[in-house]
């Protein structure tokens, strides 16, 4: 311990007399480790912290699977629930749940909340306990049972300022009262962010009953029982897939894929976001990589003017095991000192990550610098200390005792041996910084051609909000209210059109399954499907979805809710190629069953994707209804935003209960929908510049030193006829060797990581030639700028200056 400490003080009196060189050491360490301990706070937050449940691997959730009907993965119907529930010995206990939105009025203006509605037996199977009353009970789960509610912490801090006499105050939702019984913790949230409270499931009998089995609208949750393995479950559930087809056969278009997926909460939890997120880490630590290699050239370099120092302790009976630590322990000083200074950009760095990062990234509240994120920090930074200290002073521990004790002090780094590292660190340095390079550029120009790709209509100046009027609404009250709110607001300055629809673009649009009249196809062909949408006929002015063939449907031709006999509809072109391809559509029938009621199509429009800009409709049907959960869409001259105030002001007018919610343009929905590949693509070419810059800093170090080395050999070659041209080409052609072979090595780790990436690229092959050229110019042109600095130095020795200084 007393050796460690007098290494310790003599490293610090070391540092403080060169604070230059350690101020730059401790800097780019900062840098590196601090971005990795930002970006680790992120992934261990979303993909790594535990769920705050009981025993969360224990939890699974059941998805049908129907990809016929392009359904890979979709809820389950209450009678599929009481079946599966029906398997006691692999679960240990079951609940559905499913969300909803309610109108929550009579304590404050009218305000649309997110609710979900729940089992009873939800709350025990998660192991979650209220911080304030109690969850709700078997009887007020059950049909025409007592209206119970659970407040999310945030709303019941939010309408009672966190009082504890809000247990028996009563609510309305949705015109009805409910009694709150229970304020939820908040941690709740990591795994429903969004839901402001709860209300029981309390299903009727009817919802049980054999022609609600394919009303795929409710999440299952299964505990599985102590011993019973993932495996196991999903070994008794194929079972279950298997007897759901052969006893179907009627639907043997739809269920000739049908399975039953048991997915891991975490996983259900996470979504597609993991893949993304270690590509992020594993980026930024190559960043950490290149920086630590710049380091250790830094350290080579200061290991020559540190030669004669080492000598004289070899010389008085220093061992070379003891220099060794005497430098691994100022390498470690280094970089713990620059860890602690990456905390503090660390603790920025997770504040602007979380700030920027998509809104769909979930665990978003668990994100911050708890005690596990630093310890990562502790170990990063010690592995970085050694990394980066260990090969330099390995190198100076080799010591020419008659050779280092002379004046000039060319033995250490100047070796063969440390020479052959240098390069050796270049090299790493231009690989990395390659492989970085070309990884940025596929996602950089994935997410140029998906912005390039045309939605199908135009999303400027479109404004969109929900309306959902009270359920008990009849249709009638519903047709009215819409018809007298459109009218007020086309009239009002400064709109164009408006609009209502059930679900517009980038807002989860239904899917659903139709029959087209004469149509016989294969029956093991997939069951025709298509999304939906309820609208009014200036829905397509609105959003300027151009009309291809036919009409559009006509007010008079309205309808209180679905197809009826007689009734039209508007399909897109994508389902016209795919049914009627060569033909023309229009007059065409097609209905929800095989024996109708059928509805004739009146007309073609331009197709539009839906979901989002990578995925290309598989067809949609437009049918004229008004909904009383429809989104009023509004095309304005300018800024659409203006106007949101005024047209609230007429929603209210029409009906002081309706609550306005989700008021967004559709540009920022389209943006939304892109968020997370400009989130990715935006810090991987962050990290990518960062290592850009590390690299071409090596580089001209480096050569700089190689410059150095040589000025007696320079003064030579000139002295004897060289010109300062042919110097400027030896010293450029060494860094091109340098430069090429580390390209020509890191190709290879280039062509492995877009490999892993093809999943994430849209529009472009994971082998795109224009990124591997791109990268390859770029970084050879700032490479060999970096060369030609001090080349161009070298070239202007003054031959007599060079042999004098020798």
């Amino acid at each position: 311990m007393e050796t460690l400490w007098q290494d310790l003080r003599y490293g610090l009196r070391t540092f403080a007399k060169n604070p230059g060189f350690a101020a730059v050491i401790v800097l780019t360490l900062a840098l590196g480790i601090g971005a990795n301990t930002a970006m680790f706070s992120v992934v261990y937050g979303v993909l790594l912290h535990p769920l705050p449940i009981r025993d969360p691997s224990r939890v699974v959730v059941l998805h049908d699977q129907l990809p016929s009907v392009n359904l890979p993965r979709t809820a389950v119907s209450p009678p599929e629930f009481r079946d599966y529930s029906a398997h006691t010995n692999i679960f240990q206990s079951t609940a559905l749940l499913v969300d909803k939105n309610l109108n929550l009025t009579g304590l404050r203006q009218p305000e649309r909340v997110q609710a979900m509605r729940a089992t009873a037996s939800l709350f025990p199977l998660l192991g979650v306990r209220p911080i304030l009353g109690r969850t709700f009970t078997p009887a007020e789960d059950s049909y025409g049972g007592q209206h119970a509610v659970l407040l999310s912490e945030a709303l019941w801090k939010e309408m009672f300022g966190g009082a504890r006499s809000a247990i028996g105050k009563r609510v309305q939702l949705d015109g009805e009262s409910y009694e709150v019984i229970g304020v939820l913790p908040e941690k709740l949230g990591i795994l429903y962010p969004h839901i402001q409270l709860w209300v029981p499931m309390a299903f009727s009998p009817q919802a049980f009953s054999e022609e609600h089995e394919g009303d795929l609208c409710c999440m299952m949750l299964a505990r599985l029982r102590s011993g019973v393995t993932l495996e196991q479950a999903r070994a008794v559930m194929a079972v279950d897939a298997a007897h759901m087809r052969e006893s179907h056969p009627e639907q043997a278009a739809i269920l000739t894929d049908f399975h039953i997926e048991v997915r891991p909460l975490m996983n259900e939890v996470v979504g597609d976001v993991r893949q993304p997120l270690y590509l992020l880490l594993g980026a930024v630590l190559l960043v950490l990589l290149i920086a630590c290699a710049n380091i250790a050239n830094l350290l080579l370099a200061r290991g020559s003017s540190r030669s004669r120092e080492m000598a004289i302790r070899a010389a008085i009976g220093a061992g070379r095991r003891r220099i060794i630590a005497q430098l691994l322990t100022e390498s470690l000083l280094l970089s713990f000192t620059g860890g602690a200074l990456g905390l503090l950009l660390a603790s920025w760095g997770v504040t602007l990550l979380v700030r920027f990062a998509p809104a769909s990234l979930p665990h978003a509240s668990a994100i911050r610098l708890d005690p596990f994120v630093l310890g990562f920090t502790f170990i990063v930074s010690m592995l970085a200390g050694i990394f980066f200290g260990l090969a330099p002073a390995m190198q100076a521990s080799k010591i020419d005792l008659t050779g280092a004790l002379k004046e000039s002090g060319r033995s250490g780094g100047s070796s063969a041996g440390g020479q052959r590292l240098r390069r050796a660190l270049v090299l790493s340095e231009v690989a990395l910084t390659f492989i970085l390079l070309v990884g940025s550029g596929l996602l950089l120009r994935s997410f140029a051609k998906l912005l390039d790709v045309n939605p199908g209509f135009d999303p400027t100046n479109v404004l969109t909000m929900r309306i959902s009027p009270s359920k008990q609404a009849d249709a009638a009250h519903v047709a009215s209210f819409s018809t007298a709110l459109l009218a007020r607001v086309t009239a009002m300055p400064g709109v164009l059109h408006a609009a209502l629809a059930g679900d517009p673009p980038f807002m989860n649009t239904g899917n659903s399954i139709f029959a087209v009249r004469d149509y016989h196809p294969d029956p093991h062909d997939p069951q025709p499907h298509a999304d939906t949408v309820g609208a009014t006929p200036d829905y397509f002015a609105t959003l300027r979805i151009p009309l291809l063939r036919g009409r559009i449907f006509t007010k008079t031709e309205m309808l209180a809710q679905n197809i009826k006999e007689g009734s039209v509809v508007v399909i897109d072109e994508a389902l016209a190629r795919r049914f009627w391809p060569g033909k023309d559509a229009v007059g065409k029938q097609l209905g929800w069953e095989d024996k109708g009621p059928w509805a004739t199509i009146v007309g073609v429009v331009g197709t539009v994707r839906n979901d989002n800009l990578t995925t290309e409709s598989k067809g949609m049907i437009y049918f004229p209804a008004y909904y009383s959960g429809m989104t009023l869409v509004v095309r304005t001259k300018s800024d659409p935003r203006a106007l949101a105030g005024a047209i609230r002001e007429q929603v209210q007018s029409l009906d002081p209960s309706q609550a306005v919610y989700e008021v967004e343009t559709m540009s920022e929905r389209v943006a939304e929908s892109v968020e997370q590949q400009r989130f990715a693509a935006a810090l991987l070419a962050l990290f990518a510049a960062l290592a850009l810059v590390l690299a071409t800093l090596g580089l001209y170090s480096v050569t700089a030193y190689i410059v150095t080395r040589r000025t007696h050999e320079i003064g030579i070659r000139m002295a004897i006829g060289a010109q300062p041209k042919d110097v400027l080409q030896l010293i450029l052609r060494g860094g091109a060797k340098l430069i090429l072979a580390g390209m020509c090595i890191g190709v290879a780790g280039a062509l492995a990581l877009a490999q892993l990436m093809r999943s994430l690229l849209f529009g472009i092959s994971a082998i795109d030639p224009l990124t591997f050229i791109a990268a390859v110019v770029l970084l050879a042109l700032v490479a060999l700028a970096a060369c030609y600095i001090p080349a161009r130095r070298a070239a202007k020795v003054d031959p007599l200056i060079a042999l004098r200084y020798e």
